[in-house]
Parts: C-alpha cells; sequence; structure tokens
C-alpha cells in the first residue's frame, strides 16, 4: 500500500470523550475546547489542517457536543461536518470513528485525536510524506503513557500499543495517522467487524491498527515529526508544558529587559517562600534583567519588604520596590494636598508623614485608605466621622483579600464595602493594582519601556489587567489566588502561565 502516494482530502478529528482529568475545567466545556496559550485545542489542529492544504473536516463529537458545533459554525477556509457520538460514555473513540465511515466516502484521509496541541507543520509534514500509509512519530522521546511503534529492518511498522518495551522502541505515536483509500477501506472493514460483529464499543483505533499489521494488511511507515512541539493534554501537568512550549516563554523572555514582581502569592504567600524563588530572580539578574516588586499592601513600608525580602535570599533595595502608596503619594502632590486623615497602619502612616503631609489634621482633604491591619473599632468610627461630614475618600488599592497560609484574609476591599455600606461613599480614586498609574513613578525613575517589559503575578484582575493596561507582557503564576481553570472564562488573558515562579 505505500507504492502510491494518494494526497489526503480530509480529516477526521476525534473529539467525543470528557477530559475527566481536566476537572473543573471540563464541567461546562469539551476538552477539546480548553485553551493552551491562549488557543482552544481544536483550534491547533484545525490550523494545522489549513495550513497542510486540507479543507474539508470530520470532527465526531459526544461530550458537551453543542459547544463543539457551536464553536465551528463561524469558522472560515475549512468546511466542517460534525457526527454526533450520543453514546460517549460507554464507546471510544473506535466507535466515533465508524461512526464516520459513510462520510469519509473510500477517500484518503487523515486521523487524529483531539486532544494535543501541535505545531502548525505537524500535519504538512506527514502528508509530504513518501508514504501513502504513515504514522506521525517523535524519536527523540519514550513515554510510557503514550503509543508506542516497533519498527522492523526495513523501516516498516510492526507493532503499535501502549505496552510496547523501551527496548522495542522506535518512536512514541503522537495519535495522527494517514490512511490511503485502500489502507482505510481495510481499516472501516476492521472496526465494523469489532463493532458489529464482536459487539466491542469500547476499545481504540489502534486496537484494530495492531490486528492489521500483525496480519500484515496495513503497511505503515513512521514519520518522523521530532522537532516540532507537541503536548498530548490528559492532565493539568500536560496543560503546564503546553503552555509554556506554546507561549514561546523561553524564547520571548530573551527580548525582556524588566521584570516587575507582584510579591504575596507570587515570591510567597503570608510566611512561607515559593521554592524557588530566590533562584529564579538571581538567573534573572544574571541574564542582565532589570528586576523591581510591585505591592497593593500599603500596610508595610518600602523598607519592611526590603528586610522581608532579604530574610527569603532576595537582594532589594527601596528604589526596586513599587507600592500602591507611590501613586497615592504624587497624587496628593499634584493636587497639593496638605492635611489628610489616614485610616491605616503605623507603618503607613509613617510613610505619608515622612513625606510631609499631616496625618491626623482636624479638617483633612480626603481621608486616605490603606490596607489596615491594626484595625480597631474606634479608628473607623473616626474614619466615618470624616466621611459623612463630607470629606472624599482615597484609597491606595482595592484588592478584596490577601493571600495567607490558611486562605484567604480580608483586604482593602472589604473594607471599602463596610464603609460604603455605612456611609454611603466609595472612594473617588483607587491606586495601585491595576491601575497604570501605580508603575509612573518606576518607569520616570528608569525609563522602562514598556514593550520590553513583563510583570509577574498571581491574580487576574490586578497583575495581569495591569499588565494589559500599562501595554506589557503578563505571566500568571499559579502559587496564589488564581486557579488554573479561572483562566479559561476570564477576560483577562497573561501570554504566559507558570505553575511556579520557581519553574521559571
Amino acid at each position: 500500500m505505500n507504492n502510491k502516494t494518494e494526497t489526503p482530502g480530509v480529516g477526521v478529528i476525534l473529539a467525543a470523550g470528557i477530559g475527566s482529568r481536566l476537572r473543573p475545567m471540563t464541567n461546562t466545556k469539551p476538552k477539546c475546547l480548553v485553551t493552551t496559550a491562549g488557543v482552544p485545542l481544536l483550534q491547533y489542529q484545525i490550523d494545522a489542517y489549513i495550513e497542510a492544504g486540507i479543507h474539508r473536516l470530520i470532527i465526531v463529537v459526544g461530550y458537551e457536543g453543542a459547544a463543539v458545533r457551536n464553536y465551528c459554525k463561524h469558522i472560515k477556509d475549512v468546511e466542517i461536518a460534525i457526527v454526533e457520538n450520543v453514546d460517549y460514555e460507554t464507546t471510544n473513540n473506535m466507535y466515533s470513528l465508524y461512526l464516520t465511515r459513510d462520510l469519509i466516502g473510500g477517500e484518503p484521509f487523515i486521523l487524529n485525536n483531539a486532544d494535543l496541541s501541535i505545531d502548525p507543520g505537524i500535519i504538512s509534514r506527514l502528508v509530504a510524506d513518501p508514504a501513502s500509509d504513515a504514522i506521525a512519530v517523535d524519536t527523540s522521546l519514550f513515554n510510557e503513557e503514550s503509543m508506542k511503534v516497533a519498527v522492523d529492518a526495513g523501516g516498516r511498522i510492526t507493532d503499535i500499543s501502549k505496552q510496547v518495551a523501551e527496548a522495542d522502541s522506535f518512536a512514541c505515536s503522537i495519535d495522527f495517522y494517514k490512511f490511503s483509500a485502500a489502507a482505510g477501506a481495510v481499516m472501516f472493514a476492521e472496526i465494523t467487524k469489532i463493532v458489529e460483529a464482536e459487539g466491542n464499543l469500547k476499545d481504540w483505533t489502534e486496537v484494530a491498527m495492531q490486528r492489521l499489521i500483525h496480519k500484515g494488511e496495513l503497511d505503515f511507515s513512521p514519520c518522523d515529526i521530532a522537532g516540532l512541539p507537541w503536548v498530548e493534554i490528559d492532565n493539568y501537568q500536560d496543560l503546564a508544558l503546553s503552555d509554556r512550549i506554546f507561549s514561546g516563554l523561553d524564547s520571548k523572555l530573551q527580548d525582556v529587559e524588566n521584570v516587575l514582581f507582584d510579591l504575596d502569592g507570587t515570591l510567597y504567600v503570608g510566611s512561607t517562600v515559593v521554592p524557588g524563588a530566590a533562584g529564579a530572580i538571581s538567573k534573572l539578574k544574571e541574564s542582565g534583567k532589570n528586576v523591581y516588586f510591585l505591592s497593593n499592601n500599603s500596610s508595610k513600608s518600602k523598607s519592611d519588604y526590603v528586610e522581608r525580602l532579604g530574610s527569603l535570599g532576595i537582594a532589594a533595595d527601596e528604589a526596586q520596590i513599587v507600592l500602591s502608596t507611590d501613586g497615592l503619594i504624587d497624587y496628593l502632590r499634584s493636587e497639593r494636598v496638605e492635611k489628610i486623615h489616614v485610616l491605616g497602619t503605623n507603618s503607613l502612616k509613617k510613610t505619608l508623614m515622612d513625606e510631609g503631609f499631616r496625618i491626623d489634621a482636624d479638617k483633612p482633604e480626603y481621608v486616605v485608605l490603606g490596607y489596615d491591619t491594626e484595625l480597631n473599632y474606634q479608628k473607623l468610627v473616626t474614619a466615618c466621622h470624616y466621611i459623612n461630614d463630607g470629606v472624599d475618600i482615597l484609597a491606595t488599592h482595592c484588592d478584596m483579600f490577601c493571600p495567607s497560609e490558611s486562605g484567604p484574609v480580608p483586604d482593602i476591599g472589604a473594607l471599602i464595602e463596610m464603609i460604603k455600606l455605612t456611609t454611603g461613599k466609595t472612594p473617588i480614586k483607587v491606586f495601585g493594582k491595576p491601575n497604570p498609574e501605580m508603575v509612573k513613578p518606576l518607569v520616570n525613575r528608569f525609563s522602562i519601556d514598556p514593550a520590553k517589559t513583563m510583570i509577574v503575578g498571581d491574580r487576574l484582575h490586578t497583575d495581569v489587567r495591569m499588565a494589559g493596561n500599562f501595554g506589557c507582557l503578563s505571566m500568571l503564576v499559579l502559587t496564589g489566588e488564581t486557579e488554573r481553570d479561572q483562566l479559561e472564562d476570564s477576560e483577562d488573558r497573561p501570554e504566559f502561565v507558570l505553575d511556579s515562579i520557581g519553574l521559571l
């Protein structure tokens, strides 16, 4: 069957599975629509088919199939037929392929499972392979969970199975298969026999392929795609690897000159340091990056943060630290304000006093709200007295809670809500992340170019959103507030995602 090259005219994507190991992401969407590096898995495959010149696709859906239909209805440049596997819970992908037998209509085709992120050149390489019947394989690795292939001395595939031993393995299959018209007819005859005569609806397509290879009825060649990236997504670890590879993190980081780190939730959580954080920062500095530190937490001073970072093995000076109070101070100066009332910690009060402001004046121009870890009832009463008299409110930031080793604890956002319920008043201006004005003092001091800057943090609505507002790159780390599944439906999309800054 390998003596004549046939150009496949159709691609078959098997996408009926549930993807239970990716829950809760797959609680409401099919696995093929989970995103990696901001792109749904299915789109990687569609793009690769289009690049390879294949403009007719058959997609077999099952779990949350309506979502796939809805996703595909506006896709241009390719004709898509949807086949429904209503028995997806009790069948496997061989049965899904069986359902496409009439639609393929005897044409040569490419077959693949939908749970991969792939380089767009992979299908093109498979199509261009001189063998009419070929399996896309990666000779650069051996993976226990993957399908492996064995070959004979002539390079023909003699076995395909997850059970192929490493000593016998030529390469890992990446679950992309090219069938000539003749090979497709043999394959469909076999799976029809398995499904209809044997009543077996729960096996992999590779089981039928293995039977035919062993009987000498299929003659497949390996098509080596080593060097082209691909990741089979079974679990969160696979997703993390795919996020890193397909976002281009390691290459794009070379052009970054400035890295701005969030602190709590990114470098440490409460009193616990994130493993590898100090080493990652040290390597960035050694590679010539300028490193700075950002925090919305207005309860501490810059000297407090220098000391805290030093205790974690991270050298820093006050010029590298940007707090939400920096924007507040700039604003007060620009408005020529002298007298304020501060609801905040002694550290915040000292910072503002050192900047020349009168913090307990009888007739303040503003009530300044900070993250007050020393809060008591009398402080609330005094602040509300001024607010009720018509004094406007300024808030250092807006975080609702602060991460800790035992879970979230109330931050200034909770205090703002309490004062709103009490007085009916809200701040006329809020500083700190995601307001890009927070980094304005840093930009002015060091002439920072947003296009060559990356903000690293654990929160979508502050760190990642501020990066968007500032016009720079963003990296989300999953050691603080945000879980990976929350990223799926967020409007705030980071360019890069890492489980931990220690992996940088």
